[in-house]
């Protein structure tokens, strides 16, 4: 419910599981393993928090348990949408167990704070915690770690490369499912009510201050439709004033949509208008190019990749209110004929995004994977004395040893991948793992064990 990501994660391994055997890790009210409505087996870990942010409690016994499931299960593949929390944890039994791990990257490294995690979390502690250099530091340390990323386009894939990481990318686009739009009708022409309408957290990356100067840019006869709900109240308080002060009766926020609402909303919709500043892969405007509804936007990853006067129009950055307004007209206009060709053009332009096709793409990167045997670098080998240095207490360390004494009764390590030095047995394993993402994972464990109680006391204060 949280978003772009976690709906993408719960989708593709939705439609991974009709082939595959498939377990998804997740937030849950309290930890177990179970089936959701569509038969998709899930490992639910105890989580708190509202419908955005849930805070899994990663306490030293819910991570024993997670790696107890994870031996019994023996995954060929660990893919991360996340890369914090569960995610990190599912790396450090990848790298562990030697076992391919996979992130699919849901926002542009360098910015990742820009992603709406500033107004999102209000909690001091987490929120004060996540300065751009620690978010550097935790992004840079996981993708090393990584033996693949996914990009969701060529965007993003540059965006990786500029952050600084080396290791194979594989571009895999978000998905949808298609057959959801492709019942829609497209929006009467003749009607003298246009309806404009964007969907999308009220957030100043999201930009919705900007369609309503837009909007006053437009006839009387133009409506815009808000869904939505608000990251952070001073921004709606900032919306409510502009429509108050301007006296705009053709504006209605809606509130947030249930997803099954989405295409019902789409299909009445003349243009799709989007002012978002930054976008990976927006899932929004897929729908709506889905749904038949063209699109007019300023220019942003998604916005550049799918939008053209094909399908509707893209604008400069830095483009007028009343520049957008001209082109949401021009589109408004035109007649029947040409407006339907459009919306065609719209639904044809995202035909590849159905998930039928996304995961057999994604299938092909975990088979290219599959066939890279694992390998442990001088530069690891050279990290084992701070590692061990570092972990001298703690009952996460009294956990992993543990681990690593019953991992050692059943495997070997081969000597060729130890090249440099001679290791004791009891920490052979340690090696895969850099002391640098040990000592994150100890903040992730404290983090969201503190993140878990403040969640839950606040909810119950609710």
């Amino acid at each position: 419910m949280g978003g772009g990501a976690g709906r993408v994660a719960h989708e593709i391994a939705q439609s991974c599981a009709q082939k595959h055997d498939v377990v998804m890790i997740c937030p849950a009210d309290r930890t177990r393993f179970y089936q959701d409505e569509y038969g998709l087996n899930i490992y639910g870990i105890r989580s708190a928090g509202d419908t955005e942010i849930q805070i899994p409690d990663l306490s030293a016994r819910m991570v024993h348990d997670l790696f107890l499931f994870l031996d019994a299960f023996q995954p060929d593949i660990v893919h991360a949408h996340d890369p914090a929390l569960m995610g990190l944890i599912g790396q450090v039994w990848s790298r562990m167990n030697q076992v391919p791990f996979v992130h699919t990257s849901h926002v542009l490294p360098s910015k990742a704070m820009d992603f709406g995690t500033n107004e999102a979390i209000n909690f001091p502690l987490l929120k004060n915690s996540l300065s751009t250099f620690a978010i550097h530091s935790v992004l840079s340390n996981f993708f090393t770690n990584c033996d693949a990323l996914i990009a969701l386009n060529q965007s993003a894939l540059d965006s990786i490369r500029d952050f600084g990481y080396s290791g194979p990318i594989y571009i895999v686009p978000n998905g949808r499912a298609l057959a959801h739009y492709d019942g829609c009708g497209f929006a009467d022409s003749d009607s003298e009510q246009k309806i404009l309408a964007f969907i999308g957290y009220l957030n100043k990356r999201k930009n919705q201050a900007y369609l309503l100067k837009v909007l006053r840019a437009l006839p009387d006869n133009y409506h815009l439709r808000l869904a939505g709900r608000p990251l952070n109240k001073d921004y709606q308080d900032e919306l409510d004033s502009y429509i108050a002060k301007h006296k705009l009766k053709n504006v209605e926020l809606v509130g947030q949509l249930g997803h099954e609402e989405i295409p019902g909303f789409l299909q009445e919709a003349h243009v799709f208008a989007s002012a978002s500043t930054m976008e990976v892969q927006s899932l929004v405007i897929i729908e709506a190019l889905a749904s038949g509804t063209p699109v007019v936007g300023l220019s942003n990853e998604t916005i550049d990749e799918l939008i053209n006067d094909e399908v509707g129009a893209r604008l400069d950055k830095d483009q007028s209110p009343e520049d957008f307004a001209i082109q949401v007209e021009k589109i408004c206009q035109l007649p029947p004929t040409q407006y339907h060709q459009m919306c065609e053009a719209a639904r044809s332009r995202v035909s590849h995004l159905d998930w039928s096709k996304v995961v057999d793409k994604t299938v092909s990167a975990y088979q290219d994977l599959l066939m890279i045997t694992p390998t442990i670098s001088d530069d690891e080998s050279d990290m084992l004395t701070s590692l061990v240095a570092f972990l001298s207490t703690g009952d996460l360390k009294d956990y992993l040893l543990k681990v690593i004494k019953e991992t050692r009764q059943h495997r070997t390590v081969d000597a060729k991948l130890l090249p440099r030095i001679k290791v004791p047995k009891s920490i052979q394993y340690w090696i895969r793992v850099p002391s640098s993402t040990w000592f994150i994972s100890g903040l992730t464990i404290l983090a969201s064990v503190v993140g878990y109680l403040f969640m839950r006391s606040k909810g119950k204060d609710d």
